[in-house]
């Protein structure tokens, strides 16, 4: 007859599950010397049915168990240590989990018991609280007796690692749907122009000058982890640093990027292991680490993960659907294997947050030189008022009219009419707008019909809306009448906005795209059909077309005729 020990000694050893674990139940008798206490003999139990025998506890790391885990990730709040276990709860039996190191105790950690399971969580700290170096570990759980004896022991093999990405680049999945912006106040200065150029990485994270030696991309001399970067909010100036060549910070930032509506991206993520002193040095070596794909993107390559290896994932939909600021957080995790096994979540994760700008496309200007690019500071004010809620150039110009109408605090010249930011060195076909000194209010908020055409054209063209500024003048050149309107910042309809009480104008800039439609910021018409006599209905001048628009702004709108249609230059 088989002696039911050996039997269930046979069965446990079945049970290993590739990872290095062990079983030790004394039954008597003599044999090989051992460095772990002896398993005392069961005591019998009583089953429900009445039957007296032994049951002997087994252990054995749970499938569950992650192979590799960084706990400097963030997110990271534990290691969760599981041991599938049976028969460990008999008479106030209780379990106990360590973490070793070459045999050396790191860690006690605080274990419970159920039914089926010993589950104990690990920080990635030693005793003394600091944290363990990458690298290999063993973790022990033991199913004890009340006199503290050790009935089964189990044990997993696991990995610290250190996982992190340098810098991330962001590339249109169509050729040419991202564009440059432009910073127009560098460290300050009016002439202080500095492209962002649309090929460049805009994500990095680097050790500065004055962090110190051992500092690392992932980690400060003493081996805290770097904060990732947030993005950078100055919409008139990059972030700089004097040690650097250009004065832009080139070792850590976050800059913002334009995007055309319905682009679709590929975001490109350069791996970083670095640990304090040693560049690559928490690179996985027992273990498979893979990136996963954040979510709303798909992997275009193989994703494992290695020191200094590139990621590629595609986003399935487009961040940016519409004219508006996103900022887009990825979240990058970790799975972990060890070779030919199953994929196993690695606990925690970092979330990269890039700010995107939706443009209805690509910037128009008939001049290519900076600064006729998008600026950062105007794209942000047209993001803000049309806030994700189109992409069509009409409905983006007519949200521009209404933003420089009601909300830039801009008012009409009422002595003279006279501009303050933009002029004709060379004609009308000349137009140049000063919008350096416009985006300060270097020469205040008073403004006439020349500037507030200058500043819808200019920030629609920015932002890929086709707006070219016009001269309406009388046939023969000696002005106009005016019907009611109520000037930009004034209120009340008259049919003079001149304190002077004189009436008509001698010109009048509008802005329009090529279907023939006019847009004006400058005043707002009496749009209930008589605008020839009050009261009046206030209409805003958003596409208009050309007869309709003349006829309401004068009672001789037939004789007044479109003398320039082009895009004006701005410095």
């Amino acid at each position: 007859m088989r002696r039911r020990g050996g039997a269930r000694r046979a069965r446990m050893g079945r049970r290993g599950r590739g990872l290095a674990w062990l079983a030790v139940m004394a039954l008597g008798g003599c044999g090989g010397g051992s460095d772990r206490p002896p398993v005392p003999e069961a005591a019998p139990v009583v089953a429900p049915n009445g039957t007296v025998g032994t049951l002997l506890p087994s252990i054995d790391p749970s499938g569950v168990i992650a192979p590799a885990a960084d706990p400097k990730l963030p997110g990271f709040d534990a290691w969760p240590f599981v041991f599938d276990a049976r028969n460990h709860t008999i008479d106030g039996r209780t379990c106990a989990v360590v973490v070793e190191r070459e045999g050396a105790l790191v860690r006690e950690l605080s274990a419970t018991a159920s039914a089926d399971a010993c589950v104990a969580a690990w920080d990635g700290r030693d005793a003394s609280g600091a944290w363990l170096s990458p690298g290999v570990v063993t973790v022990r759980a033991t199913v004890e007796d009340v006199s503290g004896g050790a009935l089964a022991v189990a044990e997993a093999t696991v990995e610290v690692v250190r996982l992190g990405i340098e810098r991330i680049e962001l590339d249109p999945v169509t050729p040419g749907d991202r564009s440059a912006l432009l910073y127009s106040r560098m460290a300050g200065r009016s002439d202080g122009f500095y492209e962002l150029a649309s090929d460049r990485f805009s994500w990095r994270m680097g050790a500065d000058a004055g962090d110190g030696a051992g500092a690392v991309v992932l980690e400060l001399a003493d081996g805290t982890p770097r904060e990732l970067p947030a993005p950078w909010d100055d919409p008139l100036s990059p972030p700089l640093d004097a040690a650097s060549p250009d004065g832009v910070e080139r070792d850590t930032y976050n800059l913002p990027t334009a995007w055309s509506a319905g682009a679709r991206l590929d975001v490109s993520a350069t791996l970083s292991s670095d640990i304090a002193g040693v560049p690559g040095g928490g690179d996985p070596t027992t273990v498979e680490v893979r990136v996963v794909p954040p979510a709303g993107t798909e992997a275009t390559a193989d994703a494992g993960f290695a020191h200094g290896a590139t990621v590629v994932v595609r986003t399935v939909a487009s961040p940016v659907p519409a004219v508006g600021k996103i900022d887009w957080a990825l979240e990058w995790s970790f799975e972990a294997r060890r070779p030919g096994g199953e994929w196993v979540a690695v606990p925690g994760s970092l979330t990269t947050t890039h700010r995107l700008y939706g443009l209805v496309d690509t910037p128009i200007f008939d001049y290519s030189a900076v600064p006729h690019r998008a600026w950062v500071d105007v794209v942000d004010i047209v993001a803000g008022w049309v806030d994700g809620a189109s992409a069509d150039p009409g409905d983006v110009a007519g949200r521009i009219v209404e933003g420089v109408y009601w909300e830039l605090g801009l008012r009409y010249d009422r002595v003279s009419g006279a501009s303050f930011y933009t002029s004709y060195p060379s004609g009308w076909e000349g137009a140049v707008f000063d919008l350096t000194d416009f985006q300060v209010r270097g020469d205040g908020s008073t403004i006439n019909c020349s500037d507030a055409g200058s500043i819808v054209s200019a920030y629609a063209n920015m932002v890929g809306v086709d707006l070219r500024y016009h001269i309406l003048q009388h046939g023969s050149a000696s002005g106009f009448d005016l019907n009611y309107i109520q000037a930009i910042g004034w209120e009340g309809f008259t049919e003079t906005p001149f304190t002077s009480g004189r009436g008509g104008f001698r010109y009048h800039a509008v802005v329009g795209p090529p279907d023939g439609s006019f847009f004006d910021a400058t005043l707002a018409l009496d749009g209930d059909g008589t605008p020839t006599s009050l009261p009046a209905t206030l209409l805003l001048a958003q596409g208009m077309p050309a007869d309709d628009y003349l006829r309401a702004l004068s009672s001789e709108w037939t004789y007044i005729t479109t003398r320039v249609d082009e895009k004006v230059r701005i410095r």
